[in-house]
């Protein structure tokens, strides 16, 4: 990462990014309101628009200003974000770990079998709460590697607003929880400035973390902007706590406004490093990952095709040369390796089980019926950033730090625990990924970017159980809550004119199965892997893989590249 080449979109790309994010604008469906017709938001300066003389007995009736309320109808909306998840890793989708809370959601709605992110953590989650591209959005990196170039200064442009500031001002209750990796990370402090926090991006109320990963046992909370005083429960862990509060929220704000809509944006911090997790959600998966990836891959392949979630002529994805087949390991090898399986299935299960606990609470209230519940399985796929043979430290891999076998051997019993920092070997994050190649960090290759999806409004989709193959990006997830809300994207936000949305509402697959496509083209670039995707084909170019240091120095023209057609290849 160090000497990556440090380029704008527009060298990556070749191309100038007015036009990239016209063209996808277009390529997209979607259109910018011309000026003439201006879309404004309804909280305006109060205006007495009466006749005042020197008396109330010589005025107009007073016009106090209404409270603002949302369209008729308008729904409840949550958005559930794992963080660090393939394709093959909850069961919903064929992988080896039950997930109930997710199979839930799909059993009451949809799944979506070609949904994509950035490859990326902060990314992502910018293009989510953005609908823009994540350069558009000034994170075309981590917030903590940001520089000072266009699309990469971890800064979210003033016109690019995010959802939940447009729901805000629409009458919109809302709250964060879990992670905020959009902050600048020299802006996290306690003395702020706290406009680019939760608080100035729209939410009324946060509870969670900064940065890209956090301590599930011990972890550094905010309260809106305030330090949360570590807790004395011996038992305590994050997620739990996280869904605590949550519920806590949505009862107090129901509570007091039962008409009052809401938006919940739950982004849990799992599954990403550390894996740690509460010994009880391990112990299922004792010897369950004995056999290795290269026997994982295999049977999630098969139960992936059984669910009907990939084709029935789709193809496995063989091994990249770069990673170690699992014979080839030697008997300690597997036996961490294994161990570390175990215990990162558990973390998946466990951030289940309490994603499953808010959405009980969701379903309680009087119009959960009116919900929409977005439970998107990862912001990038599975991550290799535990190096070929795992970590008991991830962060020894950030600094350049050697771990030998031995020493994390004797440490085997301990993982998951509040001790170690762990995190999975690399070969692990490529089975989570089946039955596409690569992992996160490779937006070149659906499998950083390919993440399940599945959808639920019992009120409005009645495609039970269905599945869903039409392209759609995370930037697509804002048009379709504005969409269902009854609202048009601002053209000034807060007195700032706003830059088109680049994506494109879902909401016509919601109650048709075969509808055209209405996103024809993405671009795809992470550490100047780059993919482009239009009509059906995929141009890919990889230059680095996650385990490797990033002293290399990478020639972006004089890198390859790969072209698929992903119609007759959905694996690629």
């Amino acid at each position: 990462m160090r000497n990556m080449p440090v380029v704008g979109l527009c060298a990556v790309l070749s191309c100038s990014l007015p036009f990239a994010a016209r063209a996808q604008s277009t390529a997209g469906g979607v259109t910018s309101v011309p000026p003439s017709s201006e879309t404004v938001l309804p909280f305006k300066d109060f205006r007495y628009t009466g006749s005042v003389g020197r008396t109330i007995d010589e005025s107009d009736p007073p016009q106090f200003p209404s409270p603002v309320r949302p369209a008729e109808g308008a729904p409840n909306i949550v958005v559930i974000l794992i963080d660090d998840a393939g394709y093959a890793q909850f069961g919903t989708f064929g992988g080896a770990i039950p997930t109930p809370a997710l199979d839930s959601v799909a059993a009451e709605g949809l799944r979506y079998t070609r949904f994509h992110t950035t490859a990326l953590c902060s990314p992502t989650r910018a293009a989510l709460l953005t609908g823009r591209n994540h350069h558009v959005a000034g994170t075309g990196i981590i917030t903590e590697a940001a520089t000072g170039y266009d699309g990469y200064t971890g800064i979210i442009p003033r016109n690019v607003g995010t959802v939940a500031q447009v729901l805000r001002q629409h009458g919109y209750a809302t709250a964060w929880f879990g992670k905020n990796h959009n902050t600048p990370a020299w802006e996290t402090s306690q003395v702020g400035p706290f406009d680019r926090w939760p608080s100035g991006l729209g939410f009324d109320y946060f509870y969670g973390f900064m940065g890209g990963d956090m301590d599930q046992w011990q972890p550094i909370l905010f309260e809106n902007h305030n330090l949360v005083p570590r807790s004395d429960n011996p038992d305590y862990i994050m997620t739990t706590d996280l869904v605590d509060k949550a519920s806590a929220w949505l009862r107090r704000t129901r509570s007091i406004d039962a008409t009052k809509p809401f938006f919940l944006y739950m982004a849990p911090g799992a599954t990403h490093a550390p894996h740690h997790v509460r010994p009880q959600f391990v112990e299922p998966f004792v010897g369950k990952f004995d056999e290795g990836w290269d026997v994982y891959r295999e049977r999630a392949f098969e139960r992936q095709k059984k669910l009907g979630v990939i084709p029935a002529d789709a193809r496995l994805t063989p091994r990249p040369a770069e990673l170690p087949g699992w014979d080839s390991l030697t008997p300690d090898q597997k036996r961490l390796s294994a161990r570390m399986m175990e215990v990162f299935a558990g973390f998946t299960a466990e951030t289940d089980h309490e994603m499953g606990r808010l959405l009980e609470v969701v379903r309680s209230l009087p119009d959960a019926d009116n919900t929409l519940i977005f439970y998107i399985v990862g912001d990038n796929g599975a991550s290799a950033e535990g190096t070929l043979f795992g970590l008991l430290n991830e962060n020894s891999y950030f600094n350049g730090v050697p771990e030998a076998l031995e020493d994390n051997l004797r440490q085997i019993d301990e993982l998951g625990g509040p001790k170690h920092f762990n995190h999975f070997p690399a070969g692990w994050a490529w089975a989570m990924n089946a039955p596409f190649q690569w992992t996160k960090q490779i937006a070149s290759h659906l499998g950083g970017v390919r993440n399940p999806m599945a959808v639920s409004w019992p009120a409005k989709i009645t495609d039970h159980g269905g599945v869903r193959s039409q392209f759609h990006h995370v930037i697509d997830i804002t048009p379709t809550i504005y969409e269902v809300a009854g609202i048009s994207a601002p053209d000034v936000l807060d007195g700032v004119p706003q830059r088109p949305l680049d994506g494109v509402s879902i909401a016509y697959t919601f109650d048709d199965a075969v509808a055209r496509d209405r996103r024809r083209s993405q671009y795809f670039e992470m550490f100047v892997n780059r993919g482009i995707y239009h009509d059906g084909w995929w141009a890919a170019s990889r230059t680095a893989i996650p385990w490797e240091s990033g002293s290399a120095k990478v020639d972006p023209d004089a890198a390859k590249w790969e072209l698929y057609n992903l119609d007759a290849d959905y694996s690629q």
